[in-house]
């Protein structure tokens, strides 16, 4: 028997939330969506809705999703408007990035008070971890409240203090390989998540540089689309001694990797997409 088709994968940001449009470092705070944030999560589902009826690979059989509601109530809008609906399963590792000592603060003051190079450097850089959170504080106690809700595994294998970028793509990795099983069996999957998690999700999928993740935008409320194809290294493609075709085949499907047909997957709404993406790097990128 061949293998199934490869799976489709969906990725979303959640909606804007209250802390966007106020400009704040929300991290592993947990906040609720903006009004704005909630007609996105519509329009998101109703477009993808709308392409599931063209296209039936589009239709997830899960949706995976941060556990933090900024992410959940987009997630359980989105799927209420899809066929089944699919059932979500939150997935700890999802959660945003935790901006430590910057939780909480608006952007502007922390550009005031640090500079504007070392702004940058906490903000855009791959494995520059902002100061830690401060024991004490009020931003500490509300971290710690979201901790308190998530899984054990979630409190073992989370930094507490800070997080760069770099230890966001670490805790998303044996995610990422889960989900490339559930592609690989033809399991099509939506994962709604965060700004900088999904960043992170994005450099393992593509397998992108420090550099390029570091330029690497992700708007609120817009679906992107990852289709894949079976890669066969040069040695799985000549199995050598046994020249059977069925053999070679098996041990071309045995040997593939999946990666994506276009590197950085394609915009539901395109266009909607590069507007949205031209905003965010004017405003200094996710």
């Amino acid at each position: 028997m061949s293998a199934p088709a490869p799976g489709t994968l969906v990725l979303l940001r959640h909606g804007q939330s209250v802390y966007n449009a106020e400009n704040r470092f929300t991290g592993l705070l947990d906040v609720d969506l903006s009004d704005h944030g909630v007609r996105e999560a519509e329009r998101a589902g109703s477009e993808l809705a709308a392409a599931c009826a063209q296209d039936p690979t589009l239709v997830p059989h899960r949706v995976l999703t941060s556990p933090l509601v900024r992410a959940s109530a987009t997630a359980a809008i989105v799927a209420s408007r899809l066929p089944g609906p699919p059932p979500l399963v939150p997935e700890w590792r999802l959660v945003e990035r935790h901006y430590g000592a910057f939780t909480d603060d608006l952007r502007e003051s922390v550009r005031a008070e640090f500079g504007e190079t070392a702004y940058w450097e906490y903000r855009r850089s791959f494995d520059h971890r902002p100061p830690p959170v401060e024991e004490g504080s009020e931003a500490a106690a509300r971290v710690a409240d979201t901790f308190s809700r998530l899984p054990d595994a979630a409190r073992v294998g989370m930094r507490r203090d800070t997080e760069s970028l770099a230890d966001v793509v670490d805790r998303l990795a044996p995610l990422w390989s889960t989900v490339r099983e559930a592609l690989d069996r033809g399991e099509n999957l939506l994962v709604v998540a965060h700004g900088n998690s999904l960043r992170a999700f994005v450099m393992l999928v593509d397998r992108l540089t420090a550099p390029e993740v570091q330029v690497l935008n992700v708007p609120t409320g817009l679906p992107l689309v990852y289709r894949f194809e079976r890669h066969v290294p040069d040695d799985a493609a000549h199995p050598g001694r046994d020249p059977h075709p069925g053999a070679q085949r098996d041990a071309q499907a045995a040997g593939a990797h999946l990666v994506p047909v276009r590197r950085g997957g394609l915009y539901l709404d395109a266009d909607r997409a590069a507007v949205e993406l031209a905003d965010l790097e004017r405003r200094g990128g996710t």
